[in-house]
């Protein structure tokens, strides 16, 4: 099984391709074919909460920057996915999908406290944070099942909602708002050497 790492703009691109056929969790499956907007510009005041406590959110901050951290394009948080994240769960999610969500989040809190003697992830050092993750993810334990399985469905919101933002598909990937004339199997270049928005 390949070990969590901090993605790279190219690894993000590989996704899209993924989450197009690839196994997705049912709460944003939903949210996706809903036609819902994901960028966060439309949703309420950032500085009011929809699901998550101050502290929670920060957690989530950090998870999200983890997985996809700044490099040559921006972090999840620079272009709002923890906020897109926390709208979606709140506004959106089904009463039994917020649920498991909420039992989901505090395990993996829960995960990160136990692993760090209580001090929870943000004081860790980059290094320490990865490696946190790396071993959840790799982890056959039971007890952490929970907690796993929130972090994977927490990379596929990431980076769905990542791909959808404004700021992503019309700077970093071939956007096209009003579709043309449709072709189907041409070649990357003949797609302007980028990879196609969601």
């Amino acid at each position: 099984m390949p070990q969590f790492r901090p993605m790279e703009r190219r690894d993000v691109l590989k996704y899209t391709a993924l989450l197009a056929g690839a196994s997705v969790s049912a709460p944003l499956i939903s949210v996706i074919l809903s036609g819902c907007n994901t960028d966060p510009a439309v949703h309420a005041d950032p500085g009011q909460l929809a699901f998550f406590s101050p502290e929670e959110f920060a957690l989530l901050t950090t998870l999200t920057d983890l997985i996809l951290p700044k490099t040559d394009s921006p972090a999840a948080s620079d272009v709002g996915v923890p906020q897109t994240i926390d709208s979606m769960v709140g506004n959106v999610f089904k009463e039994e999908d917020k649920e498991n969500f909420r039992k989901g989040f505090d395990a993996l809190s829960g995960y990160l406290k136990a692993e760090t003697q209580g001090r929870g992830i943000s004081g860790l050092e980059p290094g320490e944070q990865l490696g946190l993750l790396q071993k959840l993810e790799g982890s056959t334990e039971e007890k952490w099942e929970a907690a796993r399985s929130t972090f994977l469905s927490l990379k596929q919101q990431t980076i769905a909602y990542y791909l959808s933002t404004k700021e992503i598909a019309t700077k970093y990937l071939t956007y096209l708002p009003v579709p043309g004339e449709y072709k189907a199997c041409i070649s990357l270049e003949e797609a302007g050497g980028k990879a196609w928005a969601l």
